[in-house]
């Protein structure tokens, strides 16, 4: 990392928890949410961006860490902030299973199992309604140190910041290398003796664990987990606002993520269907900037540097 990046995200540090001194708390909620979003798609980058596995059914992890929080809060009377710990290594087991079956199979095939899987996991979580609550969801209520917008949005972005630090350490260490050369070309990543099938597992183990804590924050801030959170269309989020910020980038997942939750917001206020615009602007966004909207940025930054 260049000093400049350095620089840039102390800036982006202090700008973000001086926030809450300048924001009411609609506002607080909006950028809650945008972090929420922020970890989702960059833990469902690990998959794509560094591995160049394409999931439709992240989404699922998401749904369970909500419902991790939740049950334990609603069978248990365990806090918020408590089960929060569980969830990651909920989604992660669940995505054990999962991702046993599914690493079996490559592209596409790997793309619709997962889908299937997830639609699975959403159709138990809507029929049992003795342990989930069925389509009615499950109430999650927060401390009351946590119910000021304030606080949650402290506690949000702190855990949002811990979690995505450790993906980028994951990203960068030896095995956030060997993803990138099974990504490149699996064969010859089995020639030279990589596991590949143990690797893209515990990938997919790992971006499931990261995936559930964005929905165990998702469950306290809409006091609710619903199974729409585990459906199918949820994890089409991630997957364009990786492709909005640059898949290829470790931050252009946050990037389409702040492109996404912000002008969903701005989109609300006129259309009924935010997502569909949205898409729109995802199919001109890889029709012309096909490395994203910060991949474009770090290559007119390179370009003007060479020039110079």
């Amino acid at each position: 990392m260049t000093q400049g990046h350095r620089l840039g995200l102390i800036l982006a540090l202090v700008i973000a928890y001086g926030a809450p001194f300048l924001l009411n708390d609609s506002n607080l909620f909006i950028t809650i949410d945008f972090f929420i979003m922020a970890l989702f798609a960059v833990s469902y980058n690990l998959l794509l961006g560094r591995a160049g596995m394409l999931s439709f059914g992240h989404a699922a992890y998401y749904g369970i860490g909500a419902y991790t929080v939740a049950i334990l809060f609603s069978k248990l009377a365990i806090p918020v902030h408590v089960g929060l710990f569980a969830a990651p290594f909920v989604a992660g087991l669940f995505a054990l299973v999962v991702g046993w079956f599914a690493v079996r199979v490559t592209g596409m095939y790997f793309a619709m199992l997962t889908l299937a899987f997830g639609q699975l996991l959403h159709t138990i979580v809507m029929g049992w309604y003795s342990f989930t609550g069925g389509d009615d969801g499950l109430p999650v209520t927060s401390p009351d140190w946590l119910l000021p917008a304030r606080n949650y949005y402290f506690f949000v972005l702190s855990v949002v910041i811990i979690c995505i630090s450790i993906i980028w350490l994951i990203s960068k260490s030896p095995f956030g290398v060997a993803l990138g050369a099974i990504r490149e070309n699996r064969q010859r990543a089995i020639f030279v003796g990589l596991s590949v099938r143990n690797f893209e597992l515990s990938a997919f183990v790992i971006a499931a664990a990261f995936s559930g804590v964005a929905g165990g924050l998702r469950a306290p801030m809409q006091q609710m987990a619903f199974p729409s959170l585990l459906h199918w269309s949820q994890s089409a989020e991630p997957i364009l606002m990786a492709l909005a910020g640059g898949i290829h980038t470790f931050f252009g997942p946050v990037v389409g993520a702040a492109l996404f939750v912000f002008a969903n917001f701005a989109i609300t206020r006129f259309s009924d269907y935010p997502l569909l615009i949205f898409g729109f602007i995802i199919l001109i966004l890889v029709v012309y900037l096909p490395g994203g909207i910060l991949g474009a940025a770090q290559e007119w930054i390179k370009s003007k540097r060479g020039g110079s």
